[in-house]
């Protein structure tokens, strides 16, 4: 029912030792079919009705061939019982033809019109024939089941050329949907390069949606992942402190390709922090928070890398340019663990072909190996401090009032009151890293 992912090899003491997770997302930008899709023309032509997936570069869709996948519905013994069936129809059916430069007259990226010119062309049909229904009927053949078995379908386009190596000394993998499919493919070839005996268990989890909502089935925003760390510490006879204990000893790297220095668009890139293709991994870092990482948990990932000899690079986005949110961000509002963003620089994001370099690909995963092999030692517990609030206020923080009339209106209390309260405060209540607390008392 879902189009998540999550896979692990069970280490030692999971509640002492915590959990070691990779995550990535796994869907990419393109074109969804619409429920009813054939359209024909007075030419006969067929096209499919479509509609745009997670805002795609417009241009590079034009005259690739394309084909279909995605998954069908089936009648089932109850309705509420449907059967799911994934389908790849696996051939080039389709095409977005683009116009000819003479008739452009110079429209751009911003002047097309996803419903009416990026719709692809299926076939020239007869005067005769009746398309409605045509795209079941090719889902039946290719399933070997009735058209009429058919009940819903969830179906995306995509390119049909396959992924090449390019450059004098193969140093660019250029390949459809980059974004993440390399991230989630480097964490499963390291899961399988690594066990976890005697030390943390090893997880992988991808979550779809990362481009738009998240919170759709499969995603990250949604109590999925939580449920599933929960029914695994059920299993382990733990309770909720176990729960606690473990998510604060457990440390996730979150992957996402990064945007690389582009050799014909460099004022594009932030003037110090622009990773270079082949030159190493990247931190990622925002100060909007749309990436988890922190002083901490970077320090965490270049440590390791160090201790790897692995390259990295630390990378922002120029300051006039906002970064999107990623999984890293929403999932820490159902499981309080410490985050590192980690990517490799990647040319054409959102391009129907993207371009990373062979090198950082090869390194990444070397990275995650290592992230998994490192032995486990308990982290740093973050103790528990009562002190007088007015001593925080103006003593710790050096908090000048400046309108204590106003704050007394709005709170209703008085200084005077607040300086006989006495607050618990825990720079690790939520069973992080405790940076929520250090900021707080920062603040």
């Amino acid at each position: 029912r879902r189009s998540s992912d999550l896979a692990f090899r069970m280490g030692e003491n999971m509640f002492e030792k915590g959990i070691r997770l990779i995550c990535a997302h796994t869907d990419s930008p393109t074109f969804k079919v619409k429920p009813i899709a054939e359209m024909k023309d007075a030419d006969n032509y067929v096209r499919l009705n479509t509609q745009g997936y997670a805002r795609p570069i417009l241009t590079t869709w034009f005259d690739k061939p394309l084909s279909i996948a995605g998954r069908v519905a089936l009648k089932g013994e109850s309705p509420f019982t449907p059967n799911i069936r994934l389908v790849d129809l696996a051939s080039p059916l389709l095409l977005i033809p683009n116009r000819a430069f003479h008739l452009t007259q110079g429209k751009t990226e911003q002047d097309i019109s996803k419903q009416k010119e990026m719709l692809p062309i299926l076939t020239i049909a007869d005067e005769e024939t009746n398309v409605e229904g045509i795209l079941k009927r090719m889902i039946g053949k290719k399933l070997q089941i009735t058209s009429d078995d058919i009940l819903e379908y969830e179906l995306y386009l995509y390119p049909c050329e396959k992924g090449q190596l390019v450059g004098m000394n193969a140093d660019f993998i250029v390949c459809p949907r980059q974004d993440d499919l390399t991230m989630v493919y480097a964490a499963h070839h390291a899961l399988m390069e690594t066990n976890a005996k005697n030390n943390a268990t090893n997880m992988v989890a991808f979550f779809d949606a990362e481009e738009e909502t998240n919170s759709a089935l499969g995603g990250a925003d949604t109590p999925f992942f939580r449920n599933v760390l929960t029914k695994i510490v059920k299993s382990m006879n733990g309770d909720k402190d176990d729960m606690i204990k473990m998510l604060h000893n457990s440390f996730t790297v979150s992957l996402d390709v990064s945007f690389a220095t582009h050799p014909n668009y460099r004022e594009c890139g932030d003037p110090t922090c622009s990773p270079v293709i082949n030159k190493g991994i990247t931190i990622k870092y925002d100060a909007n928070m749309h990436y988890a990482t922190t002083a901490l948990s970077s320090a965490v990932f270049q440590d390791l890398c160090k201790q790897a000899g692995i390259p990295f690079q630390k990378e922002t986005s120029h300051s006039d340019f906002r970064t999107g949110r990623t999984i890293s961000a929403f999932l820490q509002t159902q499981t309080e663990m410490r985050w590192v963003k980690v990517g490799i620089p990647c040319w054409a994001m959102h391009s129907s072909r993207e371009s990373c370099g062979t090198k950082d690909f090869y390194n990444l995963i070397r990275f995650l190996v290592a992230f998994w092999k490192h032995p486990t030692k308990n982290t740093v517990n973050y103790p528990y401090h009562k002190q007088d609030i007015s001593s925080l206020i103006l003593k710790e923080m050096n908090f000048k009032l400046t309108n204590l009339a106003a704050i007394n209106e709005k709170y209703g209390r008085t200084m005077e009151q607040l300086k006989d309260t006495t607050w618990e405060v825990c720079a690790n209540s939520c069973g992080c890293s405790g940076d929520c607390g250090s900021n707080w008392m920062r603040s």
